[in-house]
């Protein structure tokens, strides 16, 4: 019986131990590591945020001058907060900031900003990719920095240059003023200076002065043509001040509206190009144009400038008889001057 109790006691004392044991083990696995380090925890994640319903496989779209990028970083750790450093990276020539050492609670899920500037994309044909890369890795656990081996995390994704649209109005200016009841003409360029193929949607043209006239056809031949990135459509408005116009410095401008903007691209809806154009009056009491001194009768010569020919035409055909006229004259003179002649004609009248 005694061999039995001490038997009993032996197992009872064993279980005993192995639970001090147990509970030992337990303890010191949720201690904290010495202040040297700690091995790194396992659990948490980064990621890029997609918007707009796009996902992984669709690109960024680059901004005109600028573009913002988030993306998240998760901690699934319960027990401490972490601490995590960043580096990014990108095959575009850009600008490329953010934060450099990021701190995410315990189970928390935080966003952060990655910035790409100085890019043109105007200057870049659309479509064009580019790759980036944002890197993480894990510093501090708990506030205690964390041993090898080293835990990381990375998100990568593209980068496309949108279609941009933009229209530039080039005026060739005159240099002089025009004088009323006059033609002038100007010289336009309509250059495409987006980033793709784009036509032009509408042309108008407008001025402040009372009487200015314009053909507006060769703005209509040139709505519609579908334009490359780069090239210029050239043409030339004729322009009419009536003679009736004052004297007067006179606005115009002309407006392009993009076929691509209106049809919820990006860029400009419209772009604009003005010039000045001095319209100096005639002179009180000048001569009308013909066009304006003519009327419906027929009282008038029908040519003003063939009738002033016709009339001076008669003053050859007189010149003839006039001179034999004036030779007779002069040789009578000659023969019997005429004081003497008219004395002898008295005589002869009183001898009668």
């Amino acid at each position: 019986m005694a061999f039995m109790h001490d038997d009993r006691y032996t197992i009872m004392m064993e279980r005993r131990r192995m639970g001090v044991a147990l509970c030992l083990i337990t303890l010191l696995a949720f201690m904290p590591a010495p202040a040297t380090g700690q091995e790194a925890p396992i659990g948490w994640e980064m990621g890029l945020i997609y918007e707009g319903g796009a996902s992984e496989d669709d690109p960024f779209t680059l901004g005109e001058t600028e573009t913002t990028i988030r993306f998240w970083i998760r901690n699934d750790n319960l027990a401490g907060d972490i601490e995590v450093s960043l580096e990014y990276d990108t095959s575009a020539e850009a600008t490329v900031s953010g934060e450099e050492t990021v701190t995410v609670g315990s189970g928390s899920n935080d966003t952060f900003t990655l910035e790409l500037s100085g890019f043109d994309s105007w200057s870049v044909a659309a479509g064009t990719t580019y790759d980036f890369e944002i890197d993480g890795e894990l510093n501090t656990y708990q506030g205690l920095p964390v041993l090898a081996p080293i835990s990381s995390q990375s998100a990568d994704g593209d980068l496309m240059v949108p279609q941009l649209y933009r229209w530039d109005v080039e005026i060739e200016e005159i240099g002089y003023p025009v004088n009323a009841g006059t033609e002038f003409n100007l010289h336009v360029d309509l250059r495409n200076e987006g980033n793709t193929a784009d036509s032009i949607g509408i042309v108008s043209i407008e001025d402040d002065c009372p009487v200015l006239t314009v053909d507006d056809g060769p703005l209509e031949a040139v709505e519609g043509v579908v334009t490359q990135q780069g090239i210029a459509n050239s043409i030339t408005l004729v322009f009419d001040a009536s003679s009736t116009h004052p004297t007067r410095m006179c606005e115009i401008e002309i407006t392009v509206r993009s076929t691509g903007a209106a049809n919820g691209g990006l860029g400009d809806t419209s772009n604009k190009g003005e010039t000045d154009i001095e319209v100096e009056a005639r002179p009180v009491g000048a001569q009308q144009d013909q066009d304006d001194a003519s009327t419906d009768d027929d009282d008038g010569p029908q040519n003003q400038q063939q009738v002033t020919s016709d009339n001076f035409l008669m003053f050859p055909t007189l010149v003839t008889p006039m001179a034999i006229l004036w030779a007779a004259l002069l040789r009578a003179r000659e023969e019997c001057p005429i004081l003497s002649c008219f004395r002898g004609l008295q005589k002869d009248r009183g001898g009668e």
